[in-house]
């Protein structure tokens, strides 16, 4: 026996020897029932508006490649979370998961079927998960801001479909023009507040050129993605407000919820794509510099 064992909850129970195969497929069935109920019971709140839109908001930003779906599981059962992985994964890492640890519930693609319409499907499974706060490795959750304010907006940057084109003659720190493709931008800003600027007017670029979306069109979700992402990066969100949101979504139901807030997922995407390679090719030249 290896002495992680000795942490083990059963949660591998095709491991343990009394290993019940109808009970687990049961089991699995009921996880998936209450996952598909509590994503309902969430998009409801959501809907609503308040602290459970904001919460799913930070949440996907700290997944970005997480579906909406379980971007919502994370946000209802444990919107602090740092760093999920199931258990079998914490084991293979050499980290034990603490006994009574919060299970987090998701949904992960399983076999493709053929529905009675004829149109093929894919089934999900229900999966546990726990976060790195009920671990062994608790203590190596990040504290701190992994990049500085230049090194963020270089990145953000590199992600613009659109030109920038600063200027003294701006009544808002930034606006993007969808007839040049250009992005405006006050002079003379302080660089959190040019941060969040430009991230909402790269959002509406993206939209604008990728998707056929006008700025107007998608100045909320634009608004979204600009609160995402700077507080994905451990910048002051303070002046987002989202008590109006529940006016936005006045007559979405849960379905078309889902559709507007995975709209904000792909651009998001964009964004963050850009921004990791970003991060990486200057990590790989400051290696080369450290090898000189």
């Amino acid at each position: 026996m290896n002495i992680y064992d000795v942490f083990d909850d059963n949660t591998n129970k095709e491991e343990n020897a009394g290993f019940n195969k109808e009970e687990w497929i049961k089991q699995k069935q009921q996880q998936r029932e209450k996952a598909y109920e509590l994503v309902e019971t969430t998009c409801e709140k959501i809907l609503a508006g308040g602290e459970a839109f904001k919460d799913y908001l930070i949440v996907q930003g700290r997944f970005d490649r997480y579906s909406v779906t379980n971007a919502i599981l994370v946000s209802a059962q444990m919107p602090n979370a740092e760093k999920i992985k199931e258990y079998k994964k914490w084991k293979a890492e050499r980290v034990f998961v603490n006994k009574g640890a919060n299970k987090i519930i998701i949904l992960e693609p399983g076999k493709e079927y053929v529905r009675d319409d004829g149109k093929r499907a894919v089934s999900y499974n229900a999966k546990v998960m726990y976060d790195i706060s009920d671990t062994s490795a608790k203590d190596k959750i990040r504290q701190e801001k992994p990049y500085g304010m230049r090194q963020l907006l270089s990145a953000l940057i590199d992600a613009s479909p659109a030109a920038f084109q600063p200027t003294d003659d701006l009544n808002v720190p930034a606006i993007y023009d969808g007839e040049n493709q250009t992005i405006f931008v006050k002079t003379g800003l302080l660089e959190e507040e040019l941060f969040k600027a430009v991230t909402k007017e790269i959002s509406a670029a993206i939209y604008h050129v990728k998707f056929n979306e006008s700025r107007e069109a998608s100045s909320f979700k634009s608004y979204c993605v600009a609160f995402i992402i700077a507080s994905k990066y451990g910048i002051d969100t303070s002046d987002f407000n989202f008590d109006k949101s529940a006016d936005v979504f006045k007559n979405l139901d849960s379905q078309t919820l889902k559709s507007e807030l995975g709209s904000i997922r792909d651009v998001l995407g964009e964004i963050q794509t850009e921004m990791y390679r970003n991060f990486e090719k200057n990590k790989t030249v400051k290696n080369r510099e450290q090898e000189r």
